[in-house]
């Protein structure tokens, strides 16, 4: 089975730096147009997917709707493919993050992937949850091609899934909003195919 991964377009959050996972946000003019474009390459492609899956949140659902009016998959939605939950620190400027919670950082600056934000989820569980839901893809469905829109995080968590990668490496990653990658997942291997193609806008 081959996934694409899809992450979605710009937000106003990933515009301004705003620390942003469960909120729920619209695209911006520009997140909107990456998404199109985004769509446009997946709807050229030779076979088509069989199958679209999307995290719930707005500005996923979002992009895969794009991806759905050219492909006519509809969308199914998967909780474990959801942004890393922030907890308290959702909405706050990623440059207020050192000053508004200093101990989170120092345990974020040591393990990436245990430090908890308040009121919120750890990395590695992010990682673990997306990785799973892309496992039970592959288990509950038999088809050649599939596509997925998530987020930074969970995208990130499944590709150091497949390269072996700890997840505190995840930031050697690079994932660019609207950016396109892909994995190929058989019985007992997988394989990065490719990673961050990002199609040019206008």
């Amino acid at each position: 089975m081959k996934i694409l991964l899809i992450r979605h377009g710009e937000t106003i959050a990933n515009k301004t730096q705003l620390v942003l996972g469960t909120s729920d946000v619209p695209l911006t003019d520009l997140g909107r147009r990456q998404a199109k474009a985004a769509a446009q390459k997946i709807s050229s492609m030779e076979p088509l997917p069989n199958l679209l899956f999307s995290s719930p949140y707005y500005r996923a659902k979002e992009t895969a709707g794009y991806i759905s009016k050219l492909t006519d998959l509809n969308p199914i939605y998967v909780d474990g493919l959801k942004e890393m939950n922030s907890g308290d620190m959702e909405g706050i400027k990623a440059s207020e993050m050192n000053d508004k919670y200093p101990e989170y950082m120092s345990r974020w600056r040591r393990d990436h992937s245990t430090a908890r934000p308040p009121g919120g989820e750890t990395l590695g569980e992010v990682h673990t949850r997306a990785w799973k839901s892309i496992l039970e893809i592959f288990n509950d469905y038999d088809e050649d091609l599939i596509a997925v829109v998530a987020h930074l995080f969970p995208i990130q968590g499944i590709i150091c899934n497949v390269l072996g990668m700890h997840s505190n490496h995840f930031d050697k990653l690079a994932i660019n909003l609207g950016s396109i990658s892909s994995i190929e997942i058989e019985k007992d291997s997988y394989r990065l195919v490719s990673m961050n193609e990002t199609v040019k806008i206008d």
